[in-house]
Formats: C-alpha cells, sequence, structure tokens
C-alpha cells in the first residue's frame, strides 16, 4: 500500500514538473534564452503612444551581438544619429562627430534626459525575460503566449513615458493596466508587444496616456555589427 502511494506521489510530481517546464511561461523563457545563445541578431521597435489622438514614433533599428555590444538608430533617414554601447558605456554620432554618453549629459537637463533614455534600452533577450517576469499569468492562445502586467510594472512604465522635469512634482497614475504578448517560431523568440494605460495626474491637470511597444526581430546569425574607429575609440 505505501508503495503504491509513493508511486503516485512520485507520478504526480513528475507530471507537476513537466507541467511546469511545459507551460507557456517556460516556453517563453526558453525561446529567449534560445535567441540568446545566437551569435548576433536585429530588431525593430515601434513605439505608439497618445490617448485619444495616438502618434507612432519612427522605428528604432537595433542590433546586439554575444560580446553585449548594442546598436541603434533612429529610422528617421540617413542622417539619424547613431549610438553604440556595452553596459553603461557609449559613444553616439552627431553633427560635431562622435561623442560619449557622458560627454552628451554633461549639461544637465534635457540632454541628461536623452541620454538615460538611450541607456535604458535592452535587447530583446533582456526586456522580453524581464517583461515575462512582471506578468501575473502567461496563457497560450492559438499560438500566443500573453497575460496581463503586474500594476507596479505598468506604473513604472507610465512613469518613464511621463518623465518629471527639474522642479516639478512627480505625477499620479492611476486606473493602470498593461499586457504583453509573445511571439514564438521554431522555439526561438521572433516578436513580442506590450501596452500599458492610465491616467496621469499632475496637479489640475489629467490626462490619458497609452503606450504599445512592438519589438520584431530579425537577421537571426546573420546580422553584421561594425563599430567605427572613432566610435571604437569613444568606448575604451
Amino acid at each position: 500500500m505505501k508503495k503504491a502511494v509513493l508511486l503516485g506521489l512520485s507520478a504526480l510530481l513528475a507530471f507537476t514538473l513537466f507541467a511546469a517546464e511545459s507551460g507557456p511561461q517556460a516556453k517563453v523563457a526558453n525561446a529567449a534564452k534560445q535567441l540568446g545563445a545566437k551569435p548576433n541578431y536585429s530588431w525593430t521597435t515601434t513605439i505608439r503612444e497618445g490617448g485619444t489622438n495616438s502618434v507612432e514614433q519612427p522605428p528604432v533599428l537595433g542590433k546586439t551581438d554575444k560580446s553585449g555590444l548594442i546598436y541603434l538608430r533612429s529610422m528617421t533617414g540617413e542622417t539619424a544619429p547613431e549610438v553604440y554601447m556595452r553596459g553603461q558605456k557609449g559613444t553616439a554620432s552627431g553633427t560635431t562627430g562622435w561623442r560619449t554618453l557622458d560627454e552628451i549629459a554633461k549639461p544637465g537637463g534635457f540632454a541628461a534626459g536623452i541620454v538615460r533614455y538611450v541607456r535604458s534600452w535592452k535587447t530583446p533577450v533582456d526586456e522580453a525575460t524581464a517583461l515575462l517576469g512582471k506578468v501575473k499569468d502567461v496563457k497560450e492562445v492559438e499560438g500566443v503566449m500573453s497575460g496581463q502586467l503586474k500594476e507596479d510594472a505598468v506604473k513604472e512604465l507610465l512613469e518613464f513615458s511621463a518623465p518629471t522635469f527639474e522642479g516639478q512634482e512627480p505625477p499620479k497614475i492611476a486606473d493602470l493596466t498593461g499586457s504583453v504578448k509573445f511571439w514564438i517560431e521554431d522555439g526561438m523568440l521572433r516578436k513580442y508587444e506590450f501596452s500599458v494605460k492610465g491616467r496621469v495626474i499632475r496637479g489640475d491637470q489629467e490626462s490619458l496616456a497609452t503606450r504599445t511597444t512592438l519589438v520584431e526581430i530579425k537577421n537571426i546569425g546573420t546580422t553584421k555589427l561594425e563599430v567605427p574607429e572613432e566610435a571604437k575609440q569613444k568606448m575604451l
């Protein structure tokens, strides 16, 4: 009798572990891990934000490789600034040539805010993994993994898109909602999208803030990432 009970418990434990390892959340985690194991890849990030009248920002082209190097360029034209960074060290092109991110941020104010924004960018592997840890429950419907974002995660994302300038009180954010979706192809993460929404209150002013970010991954293993010599020297 005891042997039968033990066998039953072992079978139940094995089934539970298998379900956990093969569930939607595990699928996304493994898909991100598979992407991270590749030598390089590219992606485009498209952000649409606003309330009643939404505005779509120009897509941002990103590239990365196994060394942790990240390349970013807004797809607004051939003269758009380029950014190379590894960790907190980085450099960006401009009308006066390449400058380090620290040099650009030195005057403070708006320039420093731009640098903080640039440094906040993550690779899709890191961003998707972080988002996965902020989802209440991941479900699979017709091959798409999706879930609702936790309230504190939505608040953090909305606060970032509604920055506080010097001398201002931080805004109050209420009625928070957010969701995330992941698409997997051949066991690898290929696309994800997350949306956040809430009311932003500054004094007696109130506005509806929404932000939807779509990341599409491409050129896996075939991305070319070469740093110009001048930019390379700025990153030393």
